[in-house]
């Protein structure tokens, strides 16, 4: 009987300390309770529409489609019996079919990148080469609308005859291990540089056979700090030893004008290339043989 009774005692007393917990005034102590607002409204658009109002629609433009493509000419066609573009970088090779009539082409949906061609020709193997002066081969994968003197413009300003005279001075100044370096090419702006580069030994040396020599092709990059040009990176694209004979009898020419072709994100066209093939090799852009070179051979890419 007593614990009957007692059980509704406790009910009681329970329900009289929350009803002054209710009625207490609430603590100097206790944080602020929350205010509810209402949300703000989008931009371009009032406040929410009475009766009888309306509210503009704010409408979002579709970024434009990506167009990631090489296309153009070369002519005349019957010079191609084959081509294909290669990245470098990712040990990349993408055929490009060529119009045996029109030599026009295009290549699609490609890999973000820099590419160049590769074409063979009947004296040999023409090879388009990135002769953009860039400290860092990522800059190509920087959108052109990002780009900032900093990061993938160039420099503002001229390339001079001085500047040039202190480039070759560092190519032939110094002292190297071929007796013949001759710098093909140089691309610049007014604060980088690169060279392409040829380094032949034909001078007796250790271990040499008959008449063999070791040949390279190489990209020298330079950047100008305080007004003096210095040597900031090298890349050797080829490289090998043969004898003179059959090194002599390659025809395979270095072209900037089919090189350096980015495909970067967001592009809203393609690339675009014209080029005429001519009718024989020089040696002022490589060798000037006849035959096709063993060039997966020599690669170092």
């Amino acid at each position: 009987m007593t614990c009957s009774r007692a059980a509704p005692a406790a009910v009681l007393v329970i329900l009289v300390a929350a009803s002054a917990a209710l009625a207490a005034p609430a603590s100097p102590f206790a944080p602020p309770e929350p205010k509810h607002e209402e949300p703000a409204a989008p931009s371009g658009q009032g406040a929410p529409a009475g009766k009888g109002e309306t509210v503009a629609e704010h409408t979002f433009e579709e970024p434009p489609a990506e167009v990631r493509a090489i296309r153009g000419r070369l002519t005349p066609p019957d010079r191609v019996k084959e081509a294909y573009l290669v990245e470098r970088m990712l040990d990349l090779k993408v055929p490009v079919p060529v119009d045996a009539e029109t030599g026009r082409f295009e290549v699609t949906d490609l890999r973000m990148g820099t590419y160049c061609f590769v074409i063979r020709t009947p004296w040999g193997r023409l090879e388009g080469v990135d002769l953009t002066p860039r400290l860092s081969p990522y800059d190509a994968l920087i959108p052109p609308r990002y780009r900032t003197e900093a990061i993938g413009l160039p420099a503002k300003g001229k390339f001079t005859d001085q500047d040039r005279a202190a480039v070759r001075r560092i190519i032939h100044k110094v002292k190297r291990y071929e007796n013949k370096v001759t710098d093909m090419v140089i691309s610049a702006d007014a604060e980088t540089a690169v060279a392409l580069v040829e380094l032949l030994m034909d001078a007796p040396f250790h271990g040499r056979k008959g008449d063999e020599v070791t040949w390279r092709i190489e990209k020298w990059y330079y950047d100008k700090l305080y007004d003096a040009w210095n040597t900031f990176r090298s890349q050797c694209l080829y490289r090998l030893r043969a004898s003179g004979a059959e090194w002599q009898s390659w025809g395979w020419q270095f072209e900037p004008k089919l090189g350096g072709l980015d495909i970067t994100y967001g592009m809203e066209g393609p690339v675009e290339v014209e080029y005429a093939i001519p009718a024989e090799p020089t040696r002022a852009k490589g060798l000037a043989g006849s035959k096709y070179p063993p060039a997966d051979k020599a690669r170092t890419w």
